[in-house]
């Protein structure tokens, strides 16, 4: 006979958000709560205090009691955050944990549906470096990963009525296209499915085309609902991806597997990721 309880746990929808004390990652906790309640999900609202701090730098050694109460602070800003969105409170959990944020991030995702961040390089030489911590977890998570800016996005999103998925030219997976039907349904809007196959003639437009309706009409017939538009940008895959990312709600992409780092952000993702207008979802 099965446990209700444990039967009651495997069913649950939950979404984690990582948050730092950061105007970002007050967004990303904004954010997070609005996608719980879209999903009906649990929200995480998790901080962690990295164990190089409590060693500490320069031979300084900080009080791990300090570190916690200084987190829980941290944690209670973005619950406030949550519940101002409309969150149910008896629904949110907070939690300080010690030890590097992008490994605790990656371990407890394989319980969640999504992860969401902030990113905090906004301008400039920052954006070269996109946080480590948003590459890192992109890279090792379960769940797909929301990656929102205050800077890009300080607004509620939703207002555009569109999801956008990018299918690259050779992608045999469906990950990110199956993710973009179901944020779409979520949000009863439409879904954008492009494709930059890096090569303007009209002879490569047709083949890319063709291959992402192929892609896109299985996931497309088990979401009637949703209204899907296909089409082949011109340019740059970055350039053209970030241009469509000042247009849509959010933005998602999928992350190649190296066949020995794993799976790792290219040129193309980590581009995507320190220019993109709108959230970006990375899934696998």
């Amino acid at each position: 006979m099965t446990d209700d309880r444990t039967s009651s746990k495997a069913q649950r929808t939950v979404i984690i958000v990582g948050v730092d004390g950061s105007e970002d990652g007050l967004r990303a906790a904004r954010y997070a709560a609005g996608s719980a309640i879209k999903r009906d999900a649990d929200l995480i609202v998790l901080h962690a205090v990295d164990d190089a701090a409590v060693a500490g730098a320069w031979g300084v050694v900080y009080d791990p009691t300090a570190l916690q109460d200084a987190g829980q602070v941290v944690v209670d800003d973005a619950i406030h955050v949550a519940t101002e969105r409309g969150m149910d409170p008896d629904r949110i959990s907070g939690e300080v944990v010690l030890g590097n944020p992008a490994a605790i991030l990656a371990d407890r995702s394989a319980d969640a549906q999504l992860v969401v961040l902030g990113r905090r390089a906004t301008s400039g030489l920052e954006r070269m470096f996109v946080g480590s911590t948003s590459v890192a977890v992109a890279g090792m998570s379960a769940a797909p990963v929301v990656v929102i800016s205050r800077a890009s996005t300080p607004d509620p999103t939703g207002g555009k009525k569109c999801v956008a998925v990018a299918v690259g030219p050779q992608s045999v997976g469906t990950a990110a296209v199956g993710f973009g039907f179901a944020e779409a349904d979520h949000r009863g809007c439409k879904l954008l499915a492009v494709t930059v196959p890096g090569n303007d003639s009209e002879e490569v437009h047709d083949e890319a085309l063709k291959r992402l309706n192929e892609v896109v009409k299985p996931l497309a017939n088990k979401h009637p609902h949703v209204e899907v538009e296909t089409r082949v940008l011109s340019g740059e895959p970055v350039d053209a991806l970030v241009d469509l990312s000042g247009n849509v709600d959010l933005l998602v992409i999928g992350m190649k597997k190296h066949p020995i780092l794993g799976w790792t952000a290219g040129g193309v993702s980590r581009g995507i990721m320190a220019h993109a207008r709108s959230p970006l979802a990375i899934c696998h």
